[in-house]
């Protein structure tokens, strides 16, 4: 850890291609040993505490004389004490549960209504496709496939899956329980469960939604969470009945209930484009525009990377300590103090979860996931610190 001169406690991250970076330092001129050894005396007045943990050796005195840092550990503490040290911390994590059509159909062609002839004779449930298509593929292996993809690529966004209808169990029911929980470590799971799949008939798409909008409400990790529906056409179990009527306007306040929830939902329709052109409804109530056509693999693999992309992309950033002093974080968006301010709605930042959550909020959130700001950084003040209006 480095020396400073500089009586202040600081702390910023900076947010580019190369990811993100914290500064952290405080208090006064003493030295700071990472493998411990003497912290010095004469911590003064200005001296705060600072939890290192992980990357400090052993503990510190009391704020007033500095103290003397202990044998090494793997855990300690920095008072009356400055310094600096560069650390990465992360992005905050985003939920995503996959609620995912297994319908009969989703065993034809990703191009027509009909079936690839290498799909099983005995799981048929209509003709052939004729002409058949070049390297023609089922909508279930390539949606498993593109879903295994998309998770390889995404590691920092925790996983879940809910299928409609659930497995091993009668038709037009749902577990209100996914079938893989949301979790940083659940992407070998959900792939393996997609790889031993069967389907089965009908198309509970509301009963899938308001199931996974109950469950995301009682997962309590302080993360954003959003739903990503992938289907291949026209919900129905109308009222809960093995029926082919149609029941797209219960999917869709279901789909609204969610986004109110604070949940947006993200729409992938698989296959030919006639037969997922209603899905555009249920991509606007549910907050997100339009849905992502998946007509074809690398069209599916597309659409799944581009919302993946857009998921990932938030304003919400985690410090790897929380800040000596709540009341003196300031924030600065493009070298620039920015307020700390009381509603979502209003332009600056506030805190998330914990004080070791930092949110942009407004237009200062819109611009930087426009790409029309870049640079997030954070000072820790310490006591009497006055912030710059500007930093270098």
């Amino acid at each position: 850890m480095k020396r400073s001169a500089f009586g202040k406690v600081f702390a910023g991250f900076l947010v580019g291609s190369f990811g993100v970076i914290l500064y952290l330092g405080c208090g006064s001129p003493d030295k700071v040993g990472t493998t411990g050894g003497d912290g010095g005396n004469g911590g003064g007045s200005g001296g705060v505490t600072v939890n290192l943990t992980d990357l400090l050796g052993g503990t510190t005195g009391t704020g007033g004389d500095g103290g003397t840092l202990g044998a090494s550990s793997t855990s300690g503490s920095a008072e009356g004490t400055c310094g600096d040290t560069t650390i990465t911390p992360n992005r905050a994590p985003v939920d995503v549960l996959i609620v995912l059509d297994r319908s009969d159909s989703m065993g034809y062609s990703m191009t027509g209504d009909c079936y690839c002839s290498s799909y099983p004779a005995s799981l048929r449930q209509g003709s052939v496709c004729n002409p058949e298509p070049a390297n023609c593929g089922d909508r279930w292996t390539v949606v498993s496939a593109a879903v295994d993809q998309t998770i390889s690529a995404n590691p920092s966004l925790n996983w879940g899956l809910e299928l409609f209808s659930a497995p091993s169990s009668p038709s037009c029911s749902v577990s209100l329980v996914p079938q893989v929980a949301v979790a940083a470590t659940s992407g070998p799971q959900i792939q393996s469960l997609l790889a031993t799949m069967t389907l089965q008939l009908w198309t509970p798409t509301a009963l899938g939604v308001n199931a996974a909008n109950l469950y995301l409400q009682g997962v309590k990790d302080g993360n954003d969470k959003v739903i990503l529906l992938a289907t291949d056409g026209e919900p129905n179990c109308k009222d809960g009945k093995a029926a082919s009527d149609d029941d797209m306007p219960a999917t869709s306040a279901a789909v609204a209930a969610a986004a109110a929830a604070g949940f947006p939902v993200y729409v992938v329709g698989i296959g030919p484009p006639q037969g997922v052109a209603n899905l555009d409804q249920l991509a606007q109530v549910g907050g997100t525009g339009h849905y992502y056509p998946a007509d074809s693999a690398q069209a599916l693999a597309d659409s799944l990377a581009t919302i993946s992309k857009i998921v990932s992309t938030t304003c919400e950033f985690q410090t790897p300590m929380s800040p000596p002093d709540a009341t003196r974080v300031y924030v600065y968006l493009d070298k620039t103090l920015i307020n700390h301010v009381a509603a979502s709605t209003d332009d600056g930042w506030m805190f998330g979860a914990t004080s070791s959550d930092i949110v942009l909020t407004g237009t200062f959130c819109s611009n930087l996931l426009d790409g029309a700001a870049a640079t997030v950084q954070i000072i820790f003040g310490c006591k009497d610190y006055n912030p710059p209006i500007n930093i270098p």
